[in-house]
């Protein structure tokens, strides 16, 4: 039989674990979240130059593939949040 000190502390050991993959998750997601903004803005900067005089204009479809990135990003996050909840 385990000694009662012995189980408190892995027991402390699996909430000091738990609580940091929590926070990894957290940062993740974040992260994830972040990058799907930066997607998002440079969809709109992509449609501004699709309209604009200048000499450089982007390729066909360039703003629907960063929006598709962005949109691919915010899926990761949603199903890392999931499992945060299960």
């Amino acid at each position: 039989m385990s000694d009662p000190s012995t189980v408190e502390k892995q027991q402390r050991e699996d909430a000091a674990i738990e609580a940091a993959i929590a926070a990894e998750r957290r940062r993740c997601i974040d992260r994830v979240l972040a990058y799907a903004a930066l997607r998002d803005q440079a969809a709109v900067n992509l449609d501004k130059a699709e309209d604009g005089d200048g000499p450089e204009k982007p390729s066909e479809g360039a703003a629907e593939r960063v929006r598709m990135q962005a949109e691919v990003a915010r899926d990761i996050a949603a199903f890392l949040a999931e499992e945060t909840l299960r």
